[in-house]
């Protein structure tokens, strides 16, 4: 690859990077499944899936883990969006 064509090409990811994208997501969401004794009773997300309040939304960046029992999300705008495990209903 030619100086050229990397520099184009690190400009290209850079505007797709400030524009964002639709958030697709997927993982355990049934902790009794996955060894917890506690939890709600609920259908884990075996495929990508789209979460409703964030349909829409151009994500640009998101935190999470495989163990990670929660996430964050921040769109083009700036604005933070989290979600998780809540066992203390706070």
């Amino acid at each position: 690859m030619s100086t050229v064509e990397a520099e184009k090409k690190a400009e290209e990811e850079k505007k797709a990077e400030e524009k964002g994208g639709e958030l697709l997501f997927c993982g355990a969401t049934c902790w009794d499944i996955i060894g917890r004794k506690k939890g709600a009773q609920e259908g884990n997300l075996v495929s990508p899936t789209r979460l409703r309040p964030l349909v829409g939304v151009n994500i640009r960046f998101v935190a999470s883990g495989s163990a990670s029992c929660h996430c964050v999300a921040l769109d083009v705008e700036g604005r933070c969006y989290t979600w998780g495990r809540n066992e203390a209903r706070a």
